[in-house]
This record gives C-alpha cells, structure tokens and sequence, in this order.
C-alpha cells in the first residue's frame, strides 16, 4: 500500500466538502477490500509457516545429525526449526503481510474518523461558521470613519 496515497486520501478539502462526501463511500469501499484482502493473504501466510513448520520438524526428526542434532526433543526440534533459513524466509514475508494488513486496516479507521469529520464540517457549515461577518450600516459608517481617519492622519 502507498503510503502516500493512503494520506491523500483521509485529507479532507474544506472548500469542497460535497465532492468529499460523495468520493467518501467509494474510498471507504476500496480501502475495505484492501484491508481485507490483506487480512486474507496474513491468514494465507500462517498457514503456509505452519506447513513449513511441520516439514521441517519431520525433516528434523527423520535426520537429526543433518541438522547438528545427537538428540531427537521436542524441545530441540522446535529450536532448530525456528532457526532454518527456509522458516525464517516465510516469518520475514508474514511480518511484512502483517504490516501492510496493519497499514490497510490504519487507512479504513482514518476514513472513519473523515467521515465524523466530515459529519461536524457540513454541520458546522449549515450553521454558518464558515460565513464571512455581517458589518451592519453603522458599522460600515464606522469603520470608514476610522479608515479615512487613519489615511489623513498618515498624510500629514
């Protein structure tokens, strides 16, 4: 997964809250399946070390003095299984599908907390936060008072 697309995608852009509520569903659509799928492919993964695992140790078993082993424990055979370098190939690619199922499963929770959001930005706009101050006719009066105050004051 992208990390940088899987930033780009939980930004929210404040001047164009409708379009972010509408790619939001698809977006969270797309992440879910990634997350998902990632899950799938760790589960995939544990299995497979779980094969390698019991190859090994029968390997191990049936020919311990190929593996620098007088004597056959279960002790002994889980030790030099967990140090062949066939198990420690599969342990470094379930670390690394663990990662990117971690990462993916990071992008959909950041996606919840767009949608919450998103939620309090289009509230916060329909009461009229984001709205420019409304200066009344006095107001104005006053503040061009002020403003050509200031501007002969400054010619002088």
């Amino acid at each position: 997964m992208d990390i940088e697309e899987s930033k780009s995608v939980v930004q929210i852009d404040e001047h164009n809250l409708d379009k972010e509520c509408v790619k939001l569903p698809s977006d969270y659509l797309k992440y879910s399946h990634l997350a998902v799928d990632a899950k799938r492919d760790l589960e995939d993964m544990k299995n497979k070390l779980e094969v390698i695992h019991a190859e090994l140790a029968k390997d191990i078993r049936s020919n311990p003095e190929n593996f620098g082993l007088d004597k056959v424990t279960e002790t002994a055979v889980a030790s030099t299984v967990l140090v062949q370098p066939r198990y420690q190939k599969f342990v470094a690619r379930l670390q690394t599908l663990k990662h990117d199922a971690d990462l993916a499963q990071a992008v959909v929770w950041a996606l919840e907390h767009k949608k919450r959001t998103l939620t309090l930005l289009v509230e916060l706009y329909g009461m009229g936060y984001f709205s420019s101050p409304k200066i009344s006719k006095q107001g104005r009066e006053a503040l061009r008072e002020k403003t050509m105050r200031r501007l002969r004051h400054k010619d002088d």
